[in-house]
């Protein structure tokens, strides 16, 4: 592989693990103004959770296992989105969900092609 492919995936993965990075800060702030705006509710605190979860996941060194837990990890941000989507608005935004299934979608072929 030449130098030049080496520097492309290189930057490649460090884009993908700062754009988990950053999602998972993002949600983990989102999570926290939840829980001071509406006082203690489950869903917030499982945001929190998952979102440091997912920021751990960035440092296991087996790519597999991180593959399958940061798949687990969206699935459960997806469902905890639709459930507090319900709870709040007492109905789903569509759009929203859908944008935000393909985000983790596009994360996760990120982390399977370049980084496993």
């Amino acid at each position: 592989m030449s130098n030049n492919k080496r520097w492309g995936v290189l930057v490649v993965e460090i884009f993908t693990y700062g754009l988990i990075g950053f999602y998972a800060v993002l949600t983990g702030v989102a999570g926290i103004h939840q829980l001071k705006e509406n006082g203690f509710q489950v869903q917030s605190i499982l945001f929190i959770v998952v979102s440091s979860g997912i920021l751990g996941m960035l440092f296991i060194p087996n790519k597999d296992w991180m593959l399958v837990l940061l798949l687990l990890a969206f699935v459960l941000l997806q469902i905890l989105a639709v459930v507090q989507g319900v709870l709040s608005n007492g109905r789903l935004t569509y759009t929203h969900h859908i944008v935000r299934f393909l985000f983790h979608c596009i994360l996760v072929l990120l982390v399977y092609k370049f980084i496993k």
